[in-house]
């Protein structure tokens, strides 16, 4: 192995840490932020539209930050593929450092978040005309996935495959491949 792949790859390596701990911790102060204001037990489509939209935008942002850095620290060239697996690790640290203050959060800070959620949801599967049998059982599997170890897990797992998804377009965007005769 030369050493410019290896330094490439420890490039690699702390490009996705640093911005995956930005995109984590700007995630859990986001999901925060809308906990305390209260925003999801009052939710709105608008609210749910705006809260998409400032999510898509800083995950984008923060890709392409992420990917145009790595290349500049890279003589200014970064390959598709590179940039597919940069954005994936950035989501999967992301979603370890989001998942993970998520966890804290609901296990020692406020653990009647998972209580609201699922006072919320009741509310919604009665607006909709469930029978008390329905939602009954719709509430016994719903509490499987809504722990705080579940939660950490999901976040993960969506990390990963949005900015996975993410990384295709902006890769493309941002790539710059060495020619032939380079």
């Amino acid at each position: 192995m030369d050493n410019s792949t290896n330094e490439s790859s420890v490039s690699s390596s702390v490009m996705s840490l640093k911005y995956g701990f930005i995109s984590g911790l700007l995630s859990f102060l986001f999901s925060t932020l809308v906990n305390v204001m209260g925003w999801a037990e009052n939710f709105q489509e608008s609210i749910g539209w705006i809260s998409g939209i400032f999510s898509l935008v800083l995950a984008v942002t923060i890709t392409y930050l992420c990917l145009r850095e790595y290349r500049e620290q890279n003589a200014g060239y970064i390959t598709y593929g590179q940039g597919l697996g940069l954005s994936t690790l950035l989501g999967a640290i992301g979603g370890l450092v989001a998942g993970g203050f998520n966890y804290i959060y609901i296990e020692f800070i406020d653990n009647s978040v998972i209580q609201r959620q699922m006072d919320l949801a009741r509310e919604k599967m009665e607006d909709q005309g469930m029978s008390a049998s329905q939602i009954q059982s719709a509430e016994e599997m719903t509490r499987l996935f809504m722990n705080p170890g579940m939660q950490f897990v999901v976040v993960v797992i969506t990390g990963v495959i949005f900015n996975f998804l993410l990384g295709l377009i902006v890769s493309a965007v941002v790539k710059r491949e060495k020619t032939i005769f380079e």
